[in-house]
């Protein structure tokens, strides 16, 4: 929409969406699917002051809710959100130079509660919140043909509030929190350089500050290509970053149980050096594009939970984490049909991540959560006519690896007494060696153009999960009990029996939709 406010023309923006799948997996009966859904709200406001000067001012608000089947006894409550703020302000200076100063704030919250896999009555609980407020100014300026600078600083406090505890679920104590304060502060510097019609690169480095912990690093990164002729491209890069807010994961339980820690005295922040090299062309008179690219990634300073954590209410957190390197490695493939009736593309990447920590799994190498072997997506449209339109999408992604159980023993007495009601705990495999079963569905939808009342309208029929694929969002062991009488006590005793329990979030799901523009 545009009006004029102040004298100054504006436009504006205003959507919000809301999922309503937990009411239907209710009123559908199913029995197996978690209650999920999600909302949010986006607004933006854009004023023209001048020729010369832009403000934009923009807002988002958005949460997703995961809850166990109706009537599940199994217990878990993921939620997690964000709300942001911006103001952008562009002012051009010239033809070569403008810039653009901005204030944003960011509030981003995640909790889990769940199910322990201990096979007593304990529960896991998680919370991470970050709160930023920031300042960011850049400036770019174009010098001629052959130069692109680009320059800027920016300010951030950070405030942390993360906690991890376990207990039992009957008498929970609440979550132990931390509070963490930090100031961050950053400058970079770049410079796009076009050397010749065939060979352009660009240098760049970031300078950044982190308070906690006082940690001053230099992030360096170069990246060049060269033109062999018109349909074939030669490309390279190689950049050194450093990362100081630290994903912290279970891996004996495949539900979300994210915990994002920040850098502190003790918690280094973490360090990875990337190399990537690849080709880029366009075949049959440029109707195509391939592209091919191999990269490595060497890590260092990465943090997990250690094997033995105790996430008791009143122990520092950082103290459950031991630190260890890690690697990624792969090719991604990617080609794309740009003209014709029938367009799309198709992406394949074949990838390995690893890490190795001296205080887990014995030492040796194992695969972290989001290690995936094989990820594949697709996309494809062909217009039949002028009006209509048949597209589908099609992906695969080898299933997360994590820590499955694999046994089951039960307590026994000191003393060798009877029990009758014997408590039972669970064994586990080598860290991660377990995987769940592959992502992949198919999703179509037609489109049907039209005028009416002189304004166009969008007819579209999809259907997501055409074939209904049982795709596994986690996998949980919970126990039932079996009961025997004994006539030597005359007492019945309950034996705990585990069992593996799969949890699909989307089902086959058709949906319409109309739009119109004016």
């Amino acid at each position: 929409f545009k009006s004029m406010v102040g004298g100054a023309l504006a436009t504006f923006m205003i959507a919000g969406r809301r999922m309503y799948l937990d009411l239907l997996v209710a009123l559908a009966g199913f029995k197996d699917t978690p209650l999920y859904y999600f909302y949010d709200l986006n607004a933006k406001v854009n004023f023209r002051l001048s020729e010369s000067d832009r403000l934009y001012v923009s807002g988002y608000f958005g949460r997703d809710v995961l809850l166990p089947p109706k009537g599940e006894q199994r217990t878990f409550d993921v939620n997690w959100g964000n709300s942001t703020g911006n103001l952008r302000w562009m002012h051009i200076f010239s033809a070569n130079v403008f810039s653009n100063f901005s204030a944003i704030y960011t509030n981003y919250t995640f909790s889990t509660r769940t199910d322990d896999n201990s096979g007593v009555n304990d529960e896991f609980r998680a919370v991470s919140q970050i709160q930023d407020a920031t300042l960011r100014g850049e400036l770019q300026y174009v010098q001629g043909e052959v130069h692109t600078f680009k320059l800027g600083a920016e300010l951030t406090q950070h405030v942390f509030s993360v906690g991890a505890s376990r207990g039992d679920r009957t008498s929970f104590p609440g979550v132990n929190t931390q509070d963490i304060n930090s100031l961050e502060g950053a400058v970079f510097v770049q410079d796009e350089v076009s050397v010749s019609e065939s060979f352009s690169a660009n240098l760049g480095t970031r300078l950044y500050y982190f308070e906690k912990g006082k940690y001053l690093n230099v992030e360096p990164r170069l990246s060049a290509s060269y033109k062999l002729d018109d349909n074939l491209t030669v490309k390279g890069s190689v950049a050194v970053a450093n990362q100081f807010l630290h994903l912290i994961m279970r891996n004996d339980i495949s539900l979300p149980t994210d915990l994002w820690f920040p850098s502190t005295e003790t918690v280094l922040p973490s360090r990875c050096v990337q190399s990537v090299v690849g080709f880029e062309t366009k075949p049959f008179d440029e109707q195509y594009l391939l592209t091919v690219e191999a990269y490595y990634k060497d890590y260092k300073n990465l943090y997990e939970y250690r094997d033995r954590a105790r996430f008791v209410f009143g122990a520092p957190l950082e103290s459950q984490f031991t630190t260890g390197t890690g690697e990624a490695y792969g090719a991604e493939f990617f080609l794309n049909k740009r003209l014709g009736s029938f367009t799309g593309w198709v992406g394949y990447t074949l990838s390995w991540t690893k890490r190795r920590f001296p205080e887990l799994n014995r030492g040796r190498e194992f695969y972290p959560r989001y290690d995936r072997r094989h990820d594949i997506a697709m996309a494809l449209m062909y217009r039949l006519s002028d009006g209509w339109e048949i597209g589908a999408t099609w992906v695969y992604g080898t299933g997360q690896s994590y820590t499955m159980p694999t046994g089951v023993y039960y307590y026994e007495n000191i003393d060798g007494s009877t029990i009758v009601n014997p408590q039972a705990a669970l064994d586990y495999s080598a860290r991660n060696a377990y995987r769940l079963p592959p992502f992949h569905k198919l999703d179509v939808n037609f489109i049907r153009k039209f005028t009416w009342f002189d304004l166009p309208f969008q007819l579209s029929l999809n259907i997501y999960n055409a074939y209904n694929r049982q795709n596994p969002f986690g996998q949980t062991v919970s126990f039932s009990y079996t009961s025997s009488f004994s006539p030597s006590t005359g007492q019945y005793s309950f034996q705990p029996v585990p069992q593996v329990t799969q949890y699909t979030l989307f089902p086959f799901i058709p949906t319409v939709g109309l739009s119109v523009n004016f």
